[in-house]
This record gives structure tokens, C-alpha cells and sequence, in this order.
């Protein structure tokens, strides 16, 4: 017969010494610090699952007060349509492009 040996950790629940002020709310994570002058943004999603873009007029968002600039996908550059190696693999960055801020027509995959 083997002699079973006494282990001090397994087996046995560890001691989560963070864990009541993550059950309460308590504790605080990155996202959680604000810092004087700070800048942060906010995604404006589209309240359709699929649509075609028209137009984006962003003036009423950039006259709320304390707004310094809005963003859409004409302020960025275009990406080329095309798979590109990437990894062990390829990847089509015009669709990541899209993923990111909607270009030709918006959708939604039912995460909001």
C-alpha cells in the first residue's frame, strides 16, 4: 500500500483576499480611475441590425459642451479590400476596418 502524502495547498480553497471588494463593487480596476483633464470617448451604435449609411452628421454631437471632436470612418484612411498575410495565416483588414467604425453599412451582431 502507498502512503498518502499531506499537501498543504491542493486540495484545499485558497484564500481570495480581493475577493468580497469584487463581489461588493468595491474593488477598483483600471477603468474605475479618472485623472484631472482626462480624456476619454463614448461608441455611438447604430439602433438598427442592418443598414446603409447615408450620412453621418456629427454637428449635434460636437455642440453638446465639453465635446472636443467626433469621429467617423471618413476620418480615417481607406484600407485596401484584400486578404494580407498575417500570422500563420491571412487576413482581410478592410473587413476589420469595417468591425471597428461601420464605412458603407452599419450592423449590429445582437451584443450591445
Amino acid at each position: 500500500m502507498s502512503e498518502q502524502k499531506e499537501f498543504k495547498y491542493i486540495g484545499t480553497r485558497s484564500i481570495r483576499p480581493d475577493g468580497v471588494d469584487k463581489v461588493t463593487g468595491r474593488a477598483k480596476y483600471g477603468a474605475d480611475f479618472f485623472l484631472p483633464g482626462m480624456i476619454h470617448g463614448k461608441i455611438l451604435r447604430s439602433p438598427l441590425a442592418h443598414g446603409r449609411i447615408k450620412s453621418i452628421d456629427v454637428s449635434q454631437a460636437l455642440a453638446v459642451p465639453g465635446v472636443l471632436s467626433a469621429v467617423t470612418a471618413e476620418d480615417m484612411p481607406d484600407v485596401r479590400v484584400g486578404t494580407e498575410p498575417a500570422g500563420e495565416g491571412e487576413v482581410d483588414f478592410y473587413d476589420i476596418s469595417c468591425n471597428v467604425l461601420a464605412r458603407k453599412k452599419c450592423f449590429t451582431t445582437g451584443m450591445l
